[in-house]
């Protein structure tokens, strides 16, 4: 992941005090355990990239000999794959 966890959980608790303080939301939970929420879904919304990644990584191992000749420009090719995986399984980033 890009995040820490330490960063992920600052940055949940601080999205649940901006949204109180401007009465966008109003919590049915205490606050902490709002943010402890809200951490866990920002956490598994993180790993879901890291597994696309993971994924694309391993099927560009098929275009290795090409890659390496020249043939295929190695970022390009990721993003490609990445993004035709990202459609297929409907993941929004």
């Amino acid at each position: 992941m890009r995040l820490s966890p330490e960063r992920i959980a600052g940055l949940a608790r601080l999205l649940v005090e901006q949204l109180t303080a401007s009465h966008m939301v109003e919590p049915v939970l205490e606050r902490k355990a709002l943010a402890t929420s809200l951490e866990h879904i920002m956490t598994e919304e993180l790993m879901a990239e890291d597994r696309i990644n993971l994924e694309a990584k391993e099927l560009m191992r098929k275009y290795d000999v090409e890659i390496a000749k020249g043939q295929l420009n190695e970022h390009q090719l990721f993003q490609m794959i990445k993004k035709q995986l990202l459609k297929k399984k409907d993941v929004i980033l």
